[in-house]
């Protein structure tokens, strides 16, 4: 069964290799990965030029500059050909058996997830997991999902692989989760920690405008489940998503009042701090 890797790139020059030999490396060797430029640059050849280089490394472009991280998954989904669907950041990194352990739950349960660890890109320090204690599985529904504070990409099964919703940047990863889960009734999270979320300084959700971005993105999803589309989800699982996002919107009010005392304090150390 060929899994497809959707990887986003945008200045993506300083990790991009460390991201795809990730998956080089993986025990599940039937795959393919869509490397999509949102900025112009051929990540292709600039793979090469490090000495990776393979029919399974696709590059693809959106024909944009910046027009964000849901666009060019779009784009790669659109291209992408595999009976499963995976989605890697182009400054995280899959460990080796990512692939081979989660494709037979994905399989039966429709889509599965790891429980990644946060890492400091700089320092290589581990700040925490997604979720904490041990387990072998959970069973995520809507209000469990949010209130974790570490994305999840899970490997879905290509039937159930919708695109992102057009405009929604900063939450677009669980937002897309939400509506994942009110398809297939809950997502399936495994205890063991087969890939890394690295915090990079300066980008989109690691910014010193971040707080700020997420104040705006939290409100307008929260107004949409309230009166709005409700972000195409069904009654109930609307309501535990409003719920759930009015809780991350206040953690969010104090990591930016945190952050006004602290400047070089970043979310995850701050999330790690609260647990």
């Amino acid at each position: 069964m060929l899994v497809s890797i959707i990887t986003p790139a945008y200045r993506a020059q300083a990790t991009i290799a460390r991201a795809v030999k990730s998956v080089l490396a993986q025990t599940y060797k039937d795959w393919e990965i869509v490397v999509v430029s949102d900025d112009g640059i051929d990540y292709v050849d600039l793979l090469a030029q490090h000495g990776i280089r393979g029919a399974r490394i696709r590059g693809i472009s959106t024909g944009r500059v910046g027009s964000g991280c849901h666009n060019a998954r779009n784009a790669g989904l659109a291209v992408a050909r595999g009976e499963a669907i995976a989605a890697l950041d182009a400054d995280d990194v899959f460990l080796p058996r990512r692939l081979e352990t989660l494709l037979p739950v994905a399989r039966r349960d429709g889509a599965a997830t790891d429980n990644p660890v946060v890492i400091d890109d700089v320092s290589g320090a581990e700040f925490h997991r997604a979720r904490a204690g041990s387990f072998t599985f959970v069973k995520l529904d809507v209000s469990a999902l949010l209130a974790l504070s570490v994305p999840l990409f899970p490997l879905v099964m290509r039937e159930h692989a919708e695109p992102r919703l057009p405009g929604v940047e900063l939450g677009e990863d669980f937002v897309a989760n939400l509506r994942l889960i009110d398809r297939i009734g809950s997502l399936t999270m495994l205890g063991e920690t087969l890939s890394e979320y690295h915090v990079v300084t300066g980008s989109l959700c690691h910014s010193d405008e971040s707080a700020a971005g997420f104040e705006k993105s939290y409100t307008d999803l929260i107004e949409r489940l309230s009166g709005g589309d409700r972000l195409g989800l069904s009654g109930r699982n609307a309501i535990a998503a409003r719920d759930g996002l009015l809780q991350k919107r206040e953690l969010n009010r104090a990591f930016a009042r945190a952050k006004a005392l602290d400047p070089d304090l970043d979310f995850q150390s701050f999330a790690a701090s609260r647990r």
